[in-house]
């Protein structure tokens, strides 16, 4: 968040907040969205807002946050999630399809051109609202969905996990902005 001057930024799937509170405390105004209300935390510095980050309008936003969201979706909401952030940067936690999980994932598929594997949802408080198999993509493919909504992403190292790590998904045209 430090790369970018504090503006309006939404957390999309919030669950606990924490990552919308850090923003607010680094003096961002914090939209906090997630379908389930049970672990909104306390804390007048964020707008919380119970809704579907399938239904929202991200328009008014400078940053979208991603985290720990994008692997719960199906590919056709990941793909139009990249189009309604368009234009503004996106930061993004997510696992992908590396080969070898410790998550039980599908055998490999191809969907609308894009390879990885389904996830079937187990139906905690922490997985998907809505959908019962989510899609992770492979890394190739990951890269692709961003490239072809004008994105380019920067991939934070190590990764976290063996299948997970942050990017930070720039506009084509923001890229100049960061050194």
């Amino acid at each position: 968040m430090g790369l970018f001057p504090p503006g309006r930024c939404v957390d999309l799937g919030t669950g606990h907040g924490s990552f919308a509170r850090q923003a607010a405390s680094l003096g961002w105004s914090v939209t906090g969205v997630d379908a389930r209300t049970q672990r909104f935390p306390e804390d007048e510095r964020v707008t919380w807002l119970q809704a579907d980050i399938r239904e929202m309008d991200l328009e008014e936003y400078d940053v979208v946050l991603c985290l720990g969201l994008f692997y719960h979706l199906t590919i056709d909401d990941q793909l139009d999630l990249l189009r309604r952030a368009s234009g503004r940067p996106l930061i993004i936690d997510t696992h992908l399809d590396h080969g070898s999980h410790a998550h039980p994932l599908s055998e490999p598929v191809t969907i609308g051109g894009f390879k990885g594997r389904m996830y079937h949802e187990p139906g905690h408080l922490t997985s998907s609202w809505g959908n019962q198999e989510s899609f992770w993509p492979d890394l190739p493919s990951f890269h692709r969905m961003l490239e072809e909504n004008d994105y380019r992403a920067l991939t934070f190292e190590p990764w976290l996990f063996s299948d997970r790590t942050f990017f930070l998904a720039l506009p084509f045209a923001r890229l100049d902005d960061v050194d």
